[in-house]
């Protein structure tokens, strides 16, 4: 009788294992390329945008938090600067892979305790940015008071699908949204 139930309890404990293996196989992200999602007739299977994307991974500096390490081209940077302190006055620098100035976000203590800004890597005219390998790389983020703190990202050779036409010739304006 105690071997039945020792051998009914092996294989319960085993299914159950079996079982939850395979839910987190099924639930895991799964990154297709922009080439796959283009070769994809339905999108409404694992070859969607939404999986052309890296998953999130949030970086973060002090106060100032990114929500990927990697992103493609076309995508949407979103960073967040919590708890600001009141007084503060600082600016965060971004910079291109070649170490040139992209961006300049300014912010207050005195206006907010926190932001949120939105901005897309893009081909500039005014900053000699034409070609899209310039956008290929590690990118800098710095808070200008503190030059020696630095937080970085990647942008990949891959557009993000519906935004190839951002990428062919030099823009006059940034693609910038302020939420």
């Amino acid at each position: 009788m105690n071997k039945n139930i020792g051998i009914a309890t092996v294989i319960g404990i085993s299914i159950i294992i079996g079982v939850i293996g395979f839910q987190m196989y099924e639930t895991t992200y799964q990154r297709s390329t922009a080439d796959e999602y283009y070769s994809d007739t339905n999108h409404n299977d694992e070859k969607n945008v939404k999986h052309v994307v890296y998953p999130p991974n949030p970086q973060t500096l002090r106060g100032l938090t990114i929500n990927k390490d990697t992103y493609l081209m076309g995508e949407n940077i979103f960073m967040t600067i919590s708890n600001i302190p009141i007084g503060l006055e600082d600016s965060l620098l971004i910079y291109t892979p070649a170490g040139q100035g992209y961006s300049s976000i300014k912010f207050d203590g005195y206006e907010k305790s926190s932001m949120k800004h939105y901005f897309k890597p893009s081909l500039l005219k005014q900053l000699n940015l034409c070609v899209k390998e310039d956008l290929i790389g590690e990118w800098t983020i710095i808070f200008a008071g503190l030059p020696n703190e630095r937080l970085h990202f990647n942008i990949v050779d891959e557009v993000l699908p519906g935004q190839e036409e951002n990428y062919i010739t030099c823009s006059v304006e940034r693609i910038e949204v302020m939420p």
